[in-house]
């Protein structure tokens, strides 16, 4: 009788880690397939080459430097109020973009192409509530995204004040993803959130957006005008679906940044880091209800870092009849006149800003995933 058991036992063990190597393997299998859907943008390996750096500039010391619209004023002090000692504390006011978040988009729900995995095997099919029906509409794309906060100065211990830190994270982590929000494939849902869009969804609202995307190509910025995305669009409905005449992928997911941030700010998700608030008084964030355009900047980061020597060269028509695209992202577009003007890219953009700018020659065959680096600018009161 000892012996059976023994024997039972033994077979019940054997069998448990037959059937676990086989769930095992499968699990295995489904993974590795689930992660050949999903690139990977290696974002982690960029941080030095594919971060534009020079978007950090400039940085406005007390008073002194280029600064936004809608940033502190010019004065060389700020004081802010010590709760401790209910004292003034007197310092010196400085603005400043800073790395400070990643968002990542993708039209195959649960895909994180920004460390190339996904969230979940979608088992619920929770998410593809808005891919279906865009899908069949020629002139309609439809993208999730994932928001995640990227403290890069923290992470490298560059400019680490604490009277600095507006930006709420110290270590990398995913905020938010879209598949979990029913607003984010509801037109009629957001609706419920952002009710002002009914207002806006008109021709005068339209040529005032014609009027906001040709102050941006002059190198300008309208902080009013909250409802548009510059050249990228009109900002609502605020969903993740976008109708467009072309298939610019680049250009849609550049008014899905704009939604998604003017989202996040109607929720209370972000904040105001800008203006008189942040160098007098208490000296913190504020709730901003529209989104403070001219606070953010963006840069590519996947598929092609906007980081890097990119050079658009205006030729002569008599000379070129056709532009041309050549290796290291030189582009060359054809001009009818008799003046030849070469320019660097900068590697940031504002929101909104034409993709003529910036955008040329960043997608690739068969990919439907970006990777965008937002920048946000500080306003601070060092004391």
């Amino acid at each position: 009788m000892i012996l059976f058991r023994a024997c039972l036992i033994g077979c019940i063990a054997f069998c448990s880690v037959v059937f676990a190597s086989s769930a095992t393997a499968n699990d295995g299998a489904r993974s590795a397939v689930a992660g050949d859907m999903c690139p990977d943008a290696n974002v982690l390996a960029g941080i030095i080459d594919q971060v534009c750096w020079s978007c950090l500039l400039p940085v406005k010391i007390a008073g002194l430097g280029d600064s936004p619209e809608g940033s502190a004023s010019s004065s060389p002090f700020c004081a802010c109020f010590d709760e401790d000692l209910g004292l003034p504390e007197v310092g010196m006011p400085i603005g400043f973009f800073q790395p400070a978040r990643i968002v990542s988009f993708s039209a195959k729900p649960y895909c994180m192409p920004s460390f190339g995995s996904r969230l979940s095997d979608d088992v619920t099919s929770l998410g593809n509530a808005g891919t279906a029906d865009t899908q069949s509409v020629d002139d309609k794309s439809f993208f999730h995204y994932k928001y995640w906060t990227y403290p890069l100065m923290s992470m490298i211990q560059m400019f680490t004040n604490a009277d600095c830190n507006n930006t709420s994270a110290t270590t990398l982590d995913l905020m938010y993803f879209s598949e979990v929000d029913p607003l984010y494939n509801s037109d009629m849902l957001a609706f419920l959130m952002a009710p002002e869009s009914i207002v806006f969804a008109n021709a005068v609202a339209q040529s005032i957006c014609t009027a906001d995307c040709a102050t941006l190509m002059a190198g300008g910025e309208i902080e009013q005008n909250f409802f548009c995305a510059g050249c990228a669009g009109n900002l609502y409905p605020l969903t993740g679906t976008s109708t467009t005449s072309d298939d610019d992928m680049v250009r849609n997911t550049e008014l899905l940044t704009t939604r998604l941030l003017a989202t996040l700010h109607r929720r209370g998700q972000a904040w105001l880091t800008m203006g008189n608030h942040m160098v007098s008084g208490s000296c913190e964030v504020q709730y901003a209800p529209t989104l403070p355009k001219t606070q953010y900047r963006s840069s590519m980061l996947f598929p092609v870092p906007e980081a890097q020597n990119t050079q658009v060269s205006f030729v002569d028509g008599a000379n070129s009849s056709v532009g041309s695209v050549n290796e290291g992202n030189s582009v060359q577009v054809p001009n009818y006149q008799d003046n030849r003007e070469v320019f660097d890219q900068k590697c940031c953009h504002k929101l909104g800003e034409t993709t003529w700018k910036w955008g040329l020659n960043r997608t690739r065959p068969g990919n439907d995933a970006f990777v965008y680096l937002l920048y946000q600018w500080n306003d601070c009161c060092l004391r």
